[in-house]
């Protein structure tokens, strides 16, 4: 463990940079996560093989956060690891991790994917990637003008399932595999779609969730198989992104899981 003093470390001023600049993000494929338990995914083996982390820092307060971690560790003084941090209270530990993406890769087979297409929010993307991560999605497919995955917030809301979800940034490309694939795409509408209640899946299905102002673009909605909408009673128009697409998440899974299980009775 190296103990770092000064503000003016390179080092350090590089983990600053990665809080601050997507363009330093994107240049050096590299992300900040913080807290014990999603650094210790990327270690363990549970993690997927796309995330690897490169070295830990942590407070001088708490040095045992680090221990039995097998890459490089710098100790900070509390009042630079708060600086460090993006959270409003550090948890003393956080770790950078090198990014590299695996090609997209639909399951020709089976599978279910999550499709966001144009989520701005930071908060609704990093709670849409941890409910896929929940209820056994098997990608997230970002479309359009979404906000950047690894935004620190994005990142904190994912609140550590991010390494063992697969993300992939897709084009108009995308719609054309998922036709020759024969995949369902079902895009939430606020009105007009099927009941979600009612709805039965299939074994190949992408939900699509919009932007939190102004849904599903034009051209996505064209590209859609189906449409649902969630009803609700009393006078609620609509939901917020993340809590419709974790609804729709979990019924979808539920339904399939229950699909699975009577043709294995059969």
């Amino acid at each position: 463990m190296r103990t770092i003093t000064s503000r003016d470390n390179p080092k350090l001023k590089a983990v600053r940079a990665l809080l601050r600049s997507k363009k330093e993000r994107q240049d050096a494929s590299a992300f900040v996560i913080e807290g014990v338990r999603a650094l210790s995914a990327l270690t363990n083996g549970t993690a997927l093989a796309a995330y690897r982390l490169q070295e830990i820092w942590v407070s001088s307060a708490s040095p045992e956060l680090a221990a039995g971690f097998n890459v490089p560790v710098y100790a900070v003084e509390p009042d630079l690891m708060e600086q460090l941090s993006d959270c409003r209270t550090s948890q003393g530990i956080l770790g950078v991790v090198e990014y590299r993406p695996e090609p997209l890769n639909i399951n020709p087979e089976r599978g279910h994917y999550l499709l966001l297409d144009g989520v701005m929010d930071p908060g609704n993307m990093g709670t849409l990637i941890r409910s896929a991560v929940a209820f056994g999605f098997d990608g997230v497919l970002l479309y359009g003008d979404c906000v950047e995955l690894f935004n620190p917030k994005t990142v904190r809301a994912t609140m550590g399932a991010l390494p063992f979800s697969n993300v992939w940034q897709t084009g108009p490309e995308l719609f054309h595999t998922l036709e020759t694939l024969g995949y369902d795409v079902i895009a939430t509408v606020i009105s007009g779609g099927e009941n979600l209640h009612q709805m039965n899946f299939g074994p190949k299905t992408v939900l699509v969730i919009g932007n939190e102002a102004h849904g599903i673009s034009d051209a996505v909605l064209a590209r859609a198989t189906r449409n649902l909408s969630i009803s609700m009673a009393g006078n609620v128009e609509s939901l917020n992104a993340a809590v419709a697409g974790s609804i729709c998440m979990f019924l979808l899974s539920k339904n399939l899981s229950l699909s699975k299980t009577r043709s294995l009775v059969r």
